[in-house]
């Protein structure tokens, strides 16, 4: 069998003897250990904390650690000249990096499955499930966090982006745990369903869409054009996921249409968010799109759209429904139910920060882009509206900061104000860094 080039390589530099031995050993050891001084079950819940620590824990680091080792040796560039398509490159670094830990990791959930005693076979045959949907998804996190960080460190001198995947786990780790505080079924969408098999499915559907997401961004590293429909698909289900949990079947249509508007409009603003700061921003990316656009070439405009630009764009529809449905009757005081007119302050803020994000990138210095935004886009929420607060000031602080919950229309107008201003400082520095050089055809 001819096995993927990208996939050979790794299993080359990972699966040896020695490293079988020292790792297979090392949990028999461990298991057997347990055994002596444990009592019933003891195993099963070693072999599962030892899946999280090899599998999940080591594979992760192993993950990212594929890519930042390319750079780190200079064999990148190489690399990217291959005749790999992104497929392949994508499982070959995913499951062959991290053939050692998933050694560990089948030894250890093999020992839990004929370890555990009390539940039935479909039963441990679903934690098994669980555990390898989550160790993809740890692994997945890994790999694009450092396909991202390919962008700013070149040198790949820093684990940071590999480990970024820590504090996602954290945050999905405290989402999952809410189906573990009690055994009542999960409503969503007016149903009941079982509360683990509801968790069984979400994380493998996740785990599906990460390995997806780092195929897309191998793309965009191996400079193959896509179009940013994948990531519109992501945010769509996320809104479908999300919105289930506040509606009912039994909900007339625009009680229904209202929530999944405003949860469509978080997602995709945080989505923008996420996209536009972590991902690399071309300066030449707006000379490019309105080329393409006064030629009427709109397959490469879409190839060329970033996908904060895509997020923002489906914003825009969630945030007009939002406005258009406050024309409805009034079913409850839930936020996410009555966004109403404040998702027009929503999205405009959205379009500053943005604004704000890209004015930094076209100053002078291409270092601490992001720093830099943070720390002013902090003086403009919290710290410069606080100070004015404190002085007895407060319609002042609604000139930073207007209160969007009470008075919608005149945030929106202030908030505009401000996306005009910004704008223009923008298309200046734009206009002397940028338009000055030779026209894109």
């Amino acid at each position: 069998m001819k096995l993927n080039p990208e996939f050979r390589r790794n299993l080359w530099l990972e699966w040896n003897v020695h490293r079988l031995i020292l790792v297979g050993g090392t949990l028999a050891g461990i298991f057997v250990l347990v055994r002596y001084l444990g009592t019933d079950n003891i195993v099963a819940n070693v072999a599962l904390a030892m899946f999280v620590l090899t599998t999940m824990a080591w594979g992760g680091h192993r993950a990212g650690d594929s890519m930042l080792d390319e750079l780190r040796e200079r064999t990148w560039d190489s690399q990217r000249m291959s005749a790999l398509d992104p497929w392949s490159m994508t499982w070959g670094k995913l499951f062959g990096a991290t053939v050692m830990p998933w050694f560990a990791g089948a030894i250890s959930l093999a020992v839990y499955f004929f370890e555990r005693q009390g539940p039935t076979v479909l039963d441990r045959l679903q934690v098994v499930t669980v555990c390898v949907a989550g160790g993809i998804l740890i692994q997945a996190l890994s790999l694009i966090g450092a396909l991202v960080g390919t962008r700013s460190d070149k040198q790949g001198k820093s684990t940071l982006t590999s480990w970024a995947a820590v504090g996602v786990l954290a945050l999905l780790s405290g989402y999952f745990s809410i189906y573990y505080r009690s055994d009542g079924p999960v409503v969503w969408y007016g149903d009941e369903y079982e509360r683990f098999n509801f968790l069984t499915v979400s994380l493998t559907a996740l785990s599906i869409w990460m390995t997806f997401g780092v195929y897309r961004t191998m793309n965009a590293e191996l400079a193959v054009a896509t179009r940013p429909w994948a990531w519109i698909a992501f945010v769509v289900y996320l809104t479908v996921y999300f919105s289930g949990t506040f509606i009912s079947s039994s909900w007339p249509l625009t009680r229904s249409l209202s929530v999944f508007a405003g949860m469509g409009l978080a997602v995709c603003i945080g989505g923008t968010y996420v996209s536009a700061f972590a991902l690399y921003r071309d300066p030449l990316t707006f000379r490019r799109l309105r080329t393409y656009a006064e030629t009427g070439k709109w397959r490469r405009f879409l190839e060329e759209t970033p996908i904060w630009m895509a997020s923002l764009s489906a914003a825009t529809v969630f945030m007009v429904a939002c406005a258009a449905l406050v024309l409805g009757p009034r079913y409850s005081a839930e936020r996410v139910e009555t966004i109403g007119l404040t998702a027009i302050t929503i999205w405009l803020y959205a379009v500053r920060d943005v604004i704000l994000l890209f004015y930094f990138t076209y100053g002078p210095s291409h270092r601490r882009v992001e720093t830099s935004t943070v720390i002013c886009l902090a003086l403009l929420y919290w710290v410069v509206p606080s100070i004015f607060e404190s002085m007895g000031l407060l319609k002042v602080s609604w000139l930073v900061r207007p209160p969007m919950w009470d008075r919608p229309i005149l945030a929106a107008v202030i908030i505009a104000v401000h996306v005009i201003v910004f704008g223009a400082l923008c298309y200046g520095r734009y206009r002397q860094r940028i338009a000055p050089t030779v026209r894109v055809s």
